[in-house]
């Protein structure tokens, strides 16, 4: 539990408020759309704030643009690609690609596993890393479902390109996204 509490502004009671609605939602009559097997483009989007040491405030804002095989009850896989926008010290932009499998069951609930690979971020170069997601969406009319997701993202890039001396810079993080998807 001690490491929950130390991930910037994420605290505990955050933690099991999103818990509770996600387990809420996927209990819920929530559905998929109709169609046992399609293709899906799925859009996450999140900005969240967090702290650094010196308690100054962080921004981070994702999108992501995901293409998966979906399969109802079913394993689903594809690929992604994804923009960020960070103001730690300075402010830095970043890309990351990567497969992705994972779990669509039909009320709505789902899991995914990405690793991401390609990545950079500012000056650093030569990312690459994981991102779990546990979701829920909702068939809200023809082929376009919306819901939310809960990610943990832990990434690690190797090359500063305007330090060579540089070891390396690692990011772990959890976030909270909004979800769109498009069945095809």
């Amino acid at each position: 539990m001690g490491f929950l509490f130390s991930v910037g502004s994420i605290n505990f009671v955050k933690l099991i408020f999103l818990l509770t609605l996600l387990f809420y939602f996927a209990t819920a009559r929530a559905s998929m759309a109709p169609r046992m097997y399609s293709i899906m483009a799925q859009v996450s989007g999140t900005i969240n704030q967090n702290t650094d040491f010196n308690q100054s405030p962080i921004y981070n804002n994702k999108v992501s643009l995901e293409a998966l095989y979906l399969v109802r009850d079913g394993p689903t896989f594809g690929g992604r690609y994804i923009i960020e926008a960070r103001s730690e010290i300075e402010s830095t932009a970043g890309q990351a690609y990567g497969p992705m499998a994972g779990y669509y069951s039909e009320r709505g609930f789902f899991f995914l596993f990405t690793y991401d690979v390609f990545a950079k971020l500012g000056r650093w170069t030569n990312g690459e890393g994981f991102e779990v997601d546990l979701g829920w969406i909702e068939h809200i009319g023809h082929q376009i479902h919306v819901g939310a997701k809960y990610s943990y993202r832990n990434m690690r890039y190797k090359t500063d390109i305007s330090d060579s001396t540089a070891e390396k810079k690692d990011i772990r993080e959890y976030f909270p996204s909004f979800v769109v998807n498009y069945l095809f």
